[in-house]
């Protein structure tokens, strides 16, 4: 079964590989796992994003952890606001456990950043931006 094009993809980064696999596998018994993409890190997202030629191969949304090695959300976030044609087409959703104002306030300047969400995600949200049926 091939993807479903009305569908949208869903860039994951974080590093907690243990709650993803979870989003995982409530997603693939619904034939939707195949729109979330994950990687445990900022670099690789970047890396990925930069890897991607056409448009129409661009995720439409990112989710976003803060506190990763390597890479931290903030550091993509300040690296992504640099791509400029990336910025139209890509909204991102800040997911964190911190509960820190301050953090709230730093990624939410970006106007490509949607919302500030705290974690855990409900698979019910996941299921939803991957149909589209929050526009």
């Amino acid at each position: 079964m091939g993807m479903n094009t009305d569908f949208k993809k869903i860039i994951f980064i974080d590093d907690d590989t243990e709650m993803v696999s979870t989003y995982n596998s409530i997603l693939e018994q619904k034939k939707l796992s195949d729109y979330l993409i994950h990687f445990e890190n900022a670099q690789k997202g970047i890396d990925y994003l930069q890897r991607i030629n056409k448009e129409e191969d661009l995720p439409d949304y990112i989710l976003l952890d803060l506190y990763m090695p390597v890479m931290d959300g903030f550091q993509f976030l300040q690296y992504f606001d640099k791509i400029k044609n990336l910025k139209k087409s890509i909204e991102i959703f800040v997911c964190s456990s911190s509960q820190k104002q301050d953090d709230r306030d730093k990624v939410m300047k970006y106007p490509f950043v949607s919302a500030y969400l705290e974690k855990p995600l409900s698979t019910d949200f996941l299921e939803l931006l991957i149909e589209d049926s929050v526009h």
